[in-house]
């Protein structure tokens, strides 16, 4: 049974790797899901209905401003497409059913609260990042919102640092603070288990998972089941998100790729 266990807590985690928006791609935000996903990836980060508008205005903000864009690298564009189409049918055949089942089980407000829980965990990420790119306001948001919400929000289920003191979450991350310093994307790649990335972000992504404390404590299967569950979480709230972003890309490999490495540069110009 162990065993069983173990192998359907793994199978779950894959399904983190269709989900290329997550923290990379598109604007992060205030939970209620930037995932740094896995991106993710390390991170997903959930948008509450009231945010809706906000969030599609900067969404074309970060993906279409005016300035150009260095083009990275692509030199193993035959492997990352190939990663492209199995996270690609990864989604549409478990995770988008799991997410469907988890919705129906589970009422849309605690889903909500769920994702805003698992945003608070993470904080430490954006906390030490603000610290390394010198941004201590902002550090010091990020650390006043933990102790808020961890105590009156009960663990980050809910956010009264924002709903009562307007407390805005202000995030960041290591491959943000690599980029920040000068350091250039390297190539670009598509991680089989983490979606969109580069040499530069990948290397991120890996440092951020160390500077979580919950990571100290739990071991690999509560860690994989965590993980799994806080991506079909996000995407039981979201059902159409990935749909809406590749139904009109004439080479979704190409669309994905161009607005990861847009909107990762914007994130970088925003903060020199």
């Amino acid at each position: 049974m162990k065993i069983i266990c173990i192998l359907t807590a793994c199978t779950l985690f894959l399904i983190q790797t269709v989900y290329v928006h997550a923290d990379q791609i598109l604007p992060t935000h205030v939970p209620p899901a930037e995932s740094d996903s896995a991106f993710q990836r390390s991170c997903t980060e959930i948008i509450e209905d009231k945010d809706k508008k906000k969030f599609d205005e900067d969404w074309e903000n970060d993906l279409f401003f005016e300035e150009e864009i260095e083009p990275v690298p692509d030199p193993i564009e035959p492997f990352n497409r190939a990663m492209f189409q199995i996270n690609d049918k990864l989604y549409y055949y478990l995770i988008k059913p799991v997410s469907k089942v988890f919705s129906f089980v589970v009422p849309r407000d605690l889903r909500v609260a769920l994702g805003r829980a698992m945003n608070n965990s993470k904080t430490p990420i954006s906390f030490t990042n603000c610290l390394l790119q010198g941004r201590l306001k902002d550090g010091g948001t990020e650390i006043a919102r933990l102790v808020i919400n961890t105590t009156l929000g009960l663990g980050g289920l809910f956010d009264p640092a924002r709903n009562w003191w307007d407390i805005e979450a202000k995030k960041a991350d290591f491959g943000q603070t690599l980029g920040y310093y000068g350091i250039n994307h390297g190539f670009y790649m598509v991680l089989p288990l983490f979606g969109p990335s580069s040499a530069r972000d990948g290397i991120g992504t890996f440092a951020g998972y160390y500077t979580l404390p919950q990571n100290y404590f739990m071991n690999f299967q509560h860690k994989l089941i965590i993980f799994s569950a806080d991506m079909v979480n996000y995407v039981s709230i979201n059902p159409e998100e990935y749909d809406n972003l590749k139904r009109d890309a004439f080479d979704p490999y190409i669309f994905f790729r161009d607005a990861y490495i847009q909107h990762r540069a914007e994130l970088i110009k925003k903060r020199r």
